[in-house]
């Protein structure tokens, strides 16, 4: 038997407004913890969001840092490549929206380099703000 939740909003649409309004990655823990005067109290709640918003392609996971940020594309989410500049330096992370890049990178398949279904690439570099 279902249990009835007693959260006004859906736990996905709040993890997915945390992190839209966030100038930082977050890790799981980091929004349990700025949603638990929501009403969410358990870790497994997050996850299970964080997975479903990863599989929709509203957020990206950053493997270097543990961390999720939310998809900043202006365009529908049908796509299957997402580069992401992490800073070294201060953790920053900016998603490349540079359309030829993103094509040369999918085009890998035609010289028969396997890429995955889905990826999302992660570049440590050191960002504008921390270079000077």
């Amino acid at each position: 038997m279902a249990r009835i939740s007693k959260l006004e909003v859906h736990p996905k649409d709040m993890i997915l407004g945390v992190l839209r309004k966030s100038d930082a990655p977050l890790t799981a823990y980091s929004l349990l913890e700025k949603l638990a005067p929501a009403g969410v109290k358990s870790a497994p709640i997050v996850y299970r969001a964080l997975d479903s918003l990863e599989c929709a392609g509203l957020v990206h996971k950053i493997k270097a840092l543990g961390a999720y940020v939310a998809c900043n594309c202006e365009e529908d989410h049908t796509h299957h490549l997402s580069v992401l500049t992490v800073c070294r330096a201060c953790k920053k992370v900016q998603e490349l929206h540079d359309a030829a890049v993103l094509e040369h990178l999918a085009n890998l398949r035609k010289l028969k380099i396997n890429l995955p279904e889905t990826a999302v690439i992660e570049l440590p570099v050191i960002c504008i703000d921390c270079a000077d």
